[in-house]
């Protein structure tokens, strides 16, 4: 459903917007994600980061965040940067170009999306999450 060029996720129940933060090394990739963050009413981004140091030292001032979506091929793996944010974190989108190794981690509170991202696959995730 479109309202004033956002799309409202029609599984939601409360009234406030999901927090979330976005990882992705990639240059390319973040802004496009930031962009469909934006095209969802109900997600409010918190952080964008290219360097997992800087996200990891961000989440202290965060406190618990909705959904965290996070590239998983970057210098340090993503899912190792996954499970040390696994308390601070509710929902946990992987990014990436191979495998979903790292799923089972995070049991029904994690997808895997290939790239490269397509926004009807990044809302159908989020709804699927979000109803889990």
């Amino acid at each position: 459903m479109h309202t004033d060029g956002k799309i409202r996720l029609m599984s939601l129940l409360v009234p406030q917007a999901y927090s979330c933060v976005i990882i992705d090394d990639s240059r390319m990739s973040k802004p496009l994600f930031e962009n469909f963050v934006s095209q969802i009413d109900k997600l409010e981004l918190k952080g964008s980061f290219t360097d997992k140091v800087d996200a990891m030292a961000a989440f202290w001032t965060f406190g618990k965040i909705d959904f965290l979506f996070l590239d998983v091929q970057m210098d340090m793996s993503g899912i190792d940067v996954a499970r040390m944010l696994k308390n601070s974190v509710k929902y946990v989108v992987i990014l990436g170009t191979q495998g979903t190794q790292a799923i089972d981690t995070f049991a029904n509170k994690c997808k895997f999306l290939s790239k490269p991202l397509d926004f009807t696959n990044f809302l159908n995730a989020i709804e699927q999450l979000i109803s889990v």
